[in-house]
């Protein structure tokens, strides 16, 4: 019984170095089905896979820094997971709202809403400078790739609450290289890590109250503003700010 006890117990000290990668599996399988939601125009299906997808993203890191799991293979396990759930997921999002405003009769613009594809290279060229930088702790640059997702998501919300006759074409087509720009650019925006000290523990305490106002009043279609909330806020409390010479290198 006792060498039972022994290799029990063993069993489950290995497995805890599982947990981790897991949960980015399961990050990357909500993935799958909010893809098949999004490309049959269920955006309310597609938002609570993306939402578990989230879920999954916060706690694998949160499971690796309880069990001490940190591992190199977790570290590009998660950047896969992420390049389609927050890179494919949304640019099928798009694909899928910018086809519904397509003119009719016009040929050259019936390939227009490939563009959206941009996000999912914007999201994995993101990633690959993210894995390579250890300084993005405390402050990212670049817009996030999780954050670029919900701002997709939020779009088809935004629509319906305004109304899709306030909506054109024209206003979908630069917004994936607007988003690839904005991923891999030099602009920083803050964590919400929370570090003692923290002097921006009030710029994410304004951030989190107006993001509740725009949610309670808008819902879903909240979402978008949030994500411009959180550029904007960022923007106006660093500028003119700039990274230090050994930090965020590459």
């Amino acid at each position: 019984m006792q060498n039972g006890g022994f290799f029990i117990s063993l069993y489950i000290l290995q497995m805890k170095h599982h947990i981790p990668n897991i949960l980015t599996l399961l990050n990357l399988f909500c993935a799958l089905p909010a893809i098949e939601s999004a490309l049959a125009y269920n955006f309310h299906q597609t938002a609570l896979w993306m939402s578990l997808s989230l879920l999954f993203d916060f706690l694998d890191g949160l499971a690796a820094r309880a069990f001490k799991s940190d591992s190199q293979l977790g570290v590009q396990l998660d950047s896969l997971a992420d390049v389609v759930s927050f890179g494919v997921v949304p640019s099928f999002v798009l694909y899928k709202q910018m086809h519904i405003f397509l003119p009719p009769g016009v040929i050259w613009l019936e390939y227009s809403p490939y563009l959206a594809f941009l996000i999912s290279l914007g999201a994995a060229f993101r990633l690959a400078r993210f894995n390579l930088d250890q300084t993005q702790s405390y402050h990212f640059r670049g817009l996030p790739t999780p954050s670029a997702a919900i701002f997709v998501l939020g779009i088809p919300f935004l629509i319906d609450f305004f109304g899709k006759e306030h909506f054109r074409l024209i206003y979908f087509i630069p917004l994936p290289v607007v988003l690839f720009w904005v991923m891999n650019s030099n602009v920083r925006l803050f964590a919400l890590k929370v570090r003692k000290p923290d002097p921006d523990i009030w710029l994410k305490v304004i951030f989190l109250l107006l993001t509740l106002v725009f949610l309670f009043y808008l819902k879903l279609a909240g979402l978008s503003f949030v994500i411009l909330l959180y550029v904007v806020l960022s923007i106006a409390f660093y500028y003119p700010k700039k990274f230090g010479k050994n930090e965020i290198q590459g």
